[in-house]
């Protein structure tokens, strides 16, 4: 009887085959149970182990599309048409969706486990396909439950096979996507989708010593979408559907281009707060006109402080650093900081950097130094009023004091970190007074990130050990 049941269990240990999963730790546990004969008490083990594993073996692997229906939030932008000149293409969309679906290098940069585009083209949306000035534009989207996007561009005339990967990530309910200057091409090409129905609006600025005043006025050409073949400076935009603002941004590039027209300004920094470094004063300069689109004479152009600072990352380890102010008529404008590599001349900026000031005696600017390494480190910068010859940096719970030198200092406080600043002349007056915020990211308007529908995303804290 014994035997006559040990045979049975033999043969069925023998026919339980899993699946190939990737648990192959608890599999090999279960293959080398296969090379020896079972009880009925092993047989037992074997399919406990075996069991889970198969249920393992059927969930999602991290790295592929999560299965289900796109968010609601997302249903009008992937039930709208294709958009773009090529929207009416059957083959090239087609082309299109089978490059997307088979191709692995775009998602190298994103962490291990990531979702990704369906490998089934038949669950990959063209969004958008089309020629914008003299880039050819193309714009898909997974339809599953975590969609992604994924951009490519090239010149008028390339295949699908031909453009090149521009960028991805996580789809939100209005793409809005820059193809900045580089090669042979120098144009400033914008794109912002919508979905079908949704109305483009662009802001006038107005800058006064309380903020930014936006007035929003429709494009002037309404259509599906708004794309810009060459947008120079920084612009606004809004985009609406059924009267709920479903995106507000900002659009082009500020940055200084070679050859670009710069604005007159003295370099001397007001106060003797540095070193005047006329160059890096320029380029700065015309980064902040193109950003506001303010320029002479409605303005005068002034350096609030420039240095020389160590700064990892660059060609030679030293940057210039400059804050400039567009000075409107009552004494305040906004102000940008921007770091200028000493070899080879590249431009940086930090969100911290933007601001609007009032006249020199009574403004204080706290922020973090533009970078060129992937951290902005701890540095915490302070420009106060010239006459400031100390500041107290507290958190809440600790109180730092900096020495002050022509109103220049600098602490490092942890990322994270929300502290309140205040500068004191001899007599230990307080001359002013700022609550600084380690923001991570740029807002819809940088001078004044907090008048944004939504909030700018702020530095996480560094870990504690």
């Amino acid at each position: 009887m014994i035997e006559t049941l040990r045979s049975t269990l033999d043969r069925h240990a023998a026919q339980v085959a899993p699946r190939p999963d990737p648990y192959a730790r608890v599999l090999l546990r279960r293959r080398r149970r296969r090379t020896r004969r079972v009880s009925a008490a092993a047989l037992l083990a074997v399919l406990l182990v075996v069991a889970p594993a198969t249920w393992l073996s059927r969930q999602p692997d991290p790295a592929r599309p999560v299965a289900g229906h796109p968010p609601v939030a997302l249903l009008p932008l992937l039930d709208s048409p294709t958009r773009g000149s090529l929207a009416g293409k059957p083959a090239y969309l087609l082309a299109l969706r089978e490059r997307a679906a088979g191709e692995d290098d775009m998602w190298r940069e994103h962490p291990a486990g990531a979702p990704r585009l369906p490998r089934d083209p038949e669950q990959i949306k063209v969004l958008f396909a089309g020629d914008i000035g003299s880039r050819r534009i193309a714009v898909v989207a997974g339809l599953d439950s975590r969609p992604l996007y994924a951009v490519y561009q090239g010149a008028v005339g390339d295949d699908a096979a031909e453009l090149r990967y521009s960028a991805s990530g996580q789809l939100e309910p209005v793409l809005a996507t820059d193809f900045a200057s580089g090669g042979d091409d120098p144009s400033q090409t914008y794109l912002l989708l919508g979905p079908l129905g949704a109305v483009y609006e662009k802001a006038e600025l107005s800058f006064t010593s309380a903020g930014v005043q936006r007035t929003w006025t429709p494009l002037p050409e309404p259509g599906d979408y708004a794309a810009f073949a060459d947008l120079r400076g920084r612009h606004e935009f809004r985009v609406l559907l059924a009267g709920k603002v479903l995106l507000e941004t900002s659009g082009g590039h500020a940055i200084p281009l070679e050859g670009g027209r710069r604005p007159a300004v003295d370099p001397q920094p007001a106060g003797g707060r540095g070193e005047p470094f006329p160059d890096a004063a320029a380029q700065v300069a015309q980064a902040l006109s193109n950003s506001t689109g303010l320029a002479l004479p409605e303005v005068t152009f002034r350096v609030l402080w420039s240095e020389e600072i160590d700064r990892p990352g660059t060609t030679t380890g030293r940057a210039y650093v400059v804050t400039v102010q567009a000075v409107l008529a009552d004494g305040s404008g906004p102000f940008l900081t921007g770091a200028v590599d000493t070899g080879d001349g590249s431009f940086r900026d930090h969100p911290t950097g933007y601001g609007i000031a009032g006249d020199v005696a009574h403004t204080l600017i706290v922020m973090r130094l533009p970078h060129y390494a992937e951290s902005p480190g701890d540095r915490l910068q302070l420009v106060a009023p010239p006459l400031a010859v100390r500041a107290e940096v507290s958190n809440g719970r600790q109180t730092h004091q900096v020495t002050l030198v022509d109103g220049v200092g600098h602490l490092d406080v942890p990322p994270g970190m929300t502290v309140t600043v205040r500068a004191y002349d001899a007599a230990n007056a307080l001359l002013a007074e700022k609550q600084y915020v380690d923001l991570d990211g740029f807002g819809c308007n940088r001078f004044d990130p907090w008048s944004c529908a939504s909030p700018p995303p702020t530095r996480a804290p560094a870990p504690s050990r």
